[in-house]
């Protein structure tokens, strides 16, 4: 691997011992691949999320280096949409690393970078402080085989406008890595230094108050989600005393907003993961014999994450209303399937109550929160992430009895997930003294809104752009979550190293 290196220093820098580095940036960036090229050994698995900042000390080109790598956020996301605990973590690299030389800001050359990606850097970056641009160089990824001539000014005008905006704010301190047989560490080593100078020696220092009350929240949080973990174990141990109730058939209903992986959930559940990915219109039956039990599973169709039930058609409406008629005797529970590592506003509860309500009052007696694509949770444990997000999705398990299950949908083999799942199913059910019928719902009844229940907008745009930018939006929506492409999963997009298929993991 070659560096391309844009700088305004004269190569005579002064050597420092000691060199201490922050990789930042959003998933997908191929930030693990830049550190291992650093380090130059393998350090960071590729492919593998990042859930927490992580640290590595390594002698390299005759300096000690000291690297931390930070979480990355949804490329396409705002601040306010990423998860609480990626912001802690990026504060808390700043206490494993105290006083940084310099912030690599990591940017994957191979799509486009736009506007709302740039926005989403800067809402990022500056949970540290404006300052920080004074002390962050752009690491630019190509790490296509077949292009290791490419020409880098043609990559970064490619890339789009709002890439070069990123690099004017950063002083104009870049580096692109290409592929090719060796990395030279000298010529990036040499800019740290110099910026370094630049500085008079003085490393980065994030604001004093800023940075206790985030490790304290962090702090509480962990201690948090070590309670709720004990307390559902010995939950569950309780249920698990009294006689085990196996039920020859189980009828099982999914719900949950588009996009939130409900159908990969069946898949899992069925054993089947390369059934059809796409957008459920219509509910659609889906059965499995495993061990002498029939599970039949209903998916249902999805609304918008954030639209109150007033603004979901009227058709989605009659879908979810009908869905029970699948189940004469009623339904033995509902799955409501949530999309974790991301953020779990106001807005997204409120929706969530409204359109479950659906069923009736008595849907949460029989209802069961699923994390899918629990391989890219974004947290090191499923209670950290209900206790970083706070008392939106705290309502919600609660509302479902403290009752929550993580699938794995990448690890389908693995039918461990989906048995203890079952018990769960069942373990609810033998409490419930009834199933769940469906309610009589005509268009004289009263949706159960909440106060305050929101009018979704599209983003602030010109009136002239307002039609064009919708539709792309929504077509990139589909696209993300494989409804035109036909792709595994939505949640594939937020690998933290998912790299083009065109560029293999080994590409290093």
């Amino acid at each position: 691997m070659e560096a391309v290196v844009n700088s305004d220093h004269d190569g005579n820098c002064t050597t420092l011992a000691e060199i201490k580095v922050i990789i930042i940036g959003s998933k997908a960036e191929c930030k693990c691949s830049a550190a291992n090229a650093i380090l130059n050994e393998e350090e960071f698995k590729v492919g593998k999320e990042i859930v927490k900042s992580e640290i590595r000390h390594r002698a390299v080109q005759n300096r000690s280096v000291t690297l931390v790598v930070t979480p990355g956020w949804h490329r396409n996301h705002s601040l306010s949409e990423s998860s609480e605990l990626i912001k802690m973590e990026i504060v808390h690299s700043l206490d494993m690393c105290p006083t940084p030389h310099a912030f690599l800001l990591v940017i994957n050359l191979h799509s486009t970078f736009t506007e709302m990606h740039l926005n989403g850097v800067i809402e990022h970056m500056e949970i540290l402080g404006e300052e920080i641009w004074n002390h962050t160089i752009v690491l630019l990824m190509y790490l296509n085989r077949n292009q290791t001539d490419a020409d880098t000014k043609q990559l970064i005008d490619k890339a789009g406008k709002a890439l070069n905006r990123v690099i004017n704010m950063c002083g104009n301190r870049y580096h692109v890595f290409k592929k090719s047989k060796g990395l030279n560490m000298e010529q990036l080593f040499c800019e740290i230094e110099s910026l370094d100078a630049q500085h008079a020696g003085q490393s980065f220092k994030i604001d004093h108050r800023l940075f206790e009350d985030m490790e304290q929240k962090r702090r509480t949080m962990k201690e948090r989600a070590e309670e709720r973990k004990t307390q559902v174990t010995k939950t569950l141990k309780e249920h698990q005393k009294g006689e085990s109730c196996r039920f020859p058939e189980l009828r099982i209903l999914l719900m949950g907003s588009c996009t939130v992986g409900k159908t990969s959930v069946a898949n899992t559940i069925v054993n089947e993961p390369m059934y059809k990915q796409g957008r459920t219109k219509q509910c659609e039956k889906r059965e499995k014999d495993e061990d002498g039990q029939k599970v039949i599973l209903i998916d249902t169709p999805g609304w918008w994450m954030f639209s109150s039930v007033k603004e979901t058609p009227k058709p989605i409406k009659q879908e979810i209303i009908s869905s029970l008629s699948f189940y004469p005797l009623g339904a033995h529970a509902v799955l409501l399937v949530v999309q974790p590592g991301i953020a779990f506003t106001e807005a997204h509860r409120r929706s969530i109550k409204e359109h479950m309500e659906l069923l009736g009052q008595n849907v949460w007696n029989h209802s069961i929160v699923v994390f899918s694509w629990g391989d890219w949770l974004g947290a090191p444990t499923i209670e950290e992430h209900i206790e970083s997000e706070g008392k939106n999705l705290q309502w919600l398990i609660s509302k479902c009895g403290n009752r929550y299950h993580v699938l794995k949908n990448r690890q389908w083999k693995d039918r461990t997930q989906v048995t203890e799942l079952i018990e769960k199913v069942e373990m609810m059910a033998k409490v419930n003294t009834h199933f769940l019928t469906p309610v009589e719902m005509d268009d004289s009844s009263e949706i159960n809104l909440e106060r305050g229940s929101i009018v979704f907008e599209p983003p602030c745009m010109k009136e002239s752009e307002s039609e064009e930018y919708v539709k792309k939006w929504i077509q990139d929506l589909d696209k993300a979550s494989g409804y035109e492409t036909g792709s595994q999963s939505v949640m594939e997009e937020i690998s933290e190293e998912q790299i083009q298929p065109w560029i293999p993991p080994d590409c290093l």
